[in-house]
């Protein structure tokens, strides 16, 4: 296990009204799941209720339904997986609440095509979370050789 790479209650999406928040903002659509992402800013407010003075960390929602996968088992393979891809993931993210649904019906044939569009899109996440944080670098101070004349 990687280290810090756990799953602990503050990383999940739990409130209806955080759910409902994210939802309200642009979907990524794939072909089986639509991604939603709603950021969150330490100290603005948007901070869950249920993280009171604790650091703003990535956190993930599922909404995977009976109507789009029919079996209980069908639907915790799903979860499991896509939780598992978000927790090896997670250090690398920015505090956001993701939240995972899945908008199409699938089948056993097709969790591991689900998995990997999930994969795509966090590895998609990440990138774009390391572009931003090279940015937000302050860049040291250019140390220019003096010229003696």
């Amino acid at each position: 296990m990687l280290a810090g790479a756990s799953f602990p209650r503050a990383a999940r999406v739990l409130e209806s009204d955080d759910f409902a928040r994210a939802l309200k903002t642009r979907a990524q659509r794939g072909r089986f799941l639509w991604v939603y992402r709603r950021s969150v800013e330490p100290g603005s407010g948007l901070v869950p209720s249920t993280q009171v003075e604790q650091p703003a960390r990535p956190q993930l929602g599922l909404m995977i339904g009976k109507r789009n996968a029919r079996t209980a088992v069908l639907r915790n393979a799903v979860k499991r997986r896509i939780r598992e891809q978000f927790r090896l993931r997670q250090n690398a993210l920015q505090p956001s609440q993701y939240v995972v649904r899945l908008s199409l019906s699938i089948t056993t044939k097709d969790v591991a095509a689900v998995i990997a569009e999930w994969t795509a899109t966090l590895d998609r996440y990440v990138a774009k979370s390391a572009v931003a944080a090279q940015t937000s670098q302050p860049q040291p101070p250019r140390v220019v050789p003096s010229v003696m004349v």
